[in-house]
């Protein structure tokens, strides 16, 4: 697992965005699991953060209304 320090001002999701466009929503739920102690809503500076592995993300299926 790779991690990431938290700049001044960061969030979980800010974090998620950051490193992960594509399924910043779904990356912030394993966030969330896989760092229970952050529990504010603002980081504090240099706080470690865990990223998961790419692996570990499940994306959700999506809807194709037109071909």
């Amino acid at each position: 697992m790779s991690t990431v320090n938290a700049i001044q001002g960061d969030t979980l999701d800010a974090i998620a965005y950051r490193y992960f466009k594509d399924n910043s929503v779904q990356v912030l739920a394993v966030l969330i699991e896989l760092n229970p102690e952050l529990h504010g809503t603002f980081l504090d500076e240099h706080q470690t953060v865990i990223l998961p592995e790419t692996t570990q993300i499940q994306s959700t299926p999506s809807l194709k209304l037109w071909d």
